[in-house]
């Protein structure tokens, strides 16, 4: 009597190649995950970093005023402002030089985890408005990256991190001389 089918061993083999491939696979489907996650949060960037004074200039905003009106914070209206998405941007975070106040500014969150595999907040902050001088700070190297409090590993911020050359921060002077007035 013959037996049409495979052998245990045909099996095996299978399910070995199988295993070979989904080894060789899902890195490949994380890091195209994480690099999507970075060119999102750097076009979220690049259109608030030209919404911001837009909408300053638009409506008269004083942006050394402590909040500016009908706001919890800064932090908020840049939200607001760009549109952001709140899964993937946040109010606050390890501050930058310049930015005084921990609300006064964003931060993007991803696929975020520290040195223990936990998921944390964000990368840090990296839009800030300075309400001591009215300066919209970007700095990509207020991204933290230090594992413990308030910083993590993760591979989105790392990736986000180095996708700005050093030198790639900004200053924008937003507050006004008083020359125009409306």
């Amino acid at each position: 009597m013959k037996r049409s089918g495979f052998s245990m061993i045909e099996l095996v083999f299978v399910i070995v190649i199988l295993g070979v491939l989904a080894a060789v696979a899902v890195p490949r489907f994380v890091t195209t995950r994480t690099d999507a996650q970075v060119a999102m949060a750097r076009s979220d960037i690049a259109s608030v970093m030209k919404a911001i004074p837009a909408r300053i200039f638009a409506e008269n905003i004083d942006p050394t005023q402590s909040t500016p009106a009908g706001f919890s914070s800064w932090g908020e209206w840049m939200i607001d402002t760009g549109g952001l998405d709140r899964g993937r941007w946040q109010v606050g975070g390890h501050q930058p030089t310049g930015v005084n106040g921990a609300n006064n500014g964003i931060q993007p969150i991803g696929n975020v985890t520290n040195s223990t595999g936990n998921t944390t907040g964000g990368c840090g902050m990296v839009i800030g408005i300075n309400t001591t001088n009215g300066n919209l700070i970007f700095d990509p190297n207020g991204i933290n990256l230090a594992s413990g409090t308030g910083g993590n590993a993760g591979t989105f911020c790392k990736a986000l991190k180095e996708s700005y050359p050093s030198g790639s921060n900004r200053i924008i002077p937003l507050a006004t001389t008083g020359a125009v007035k409306f």
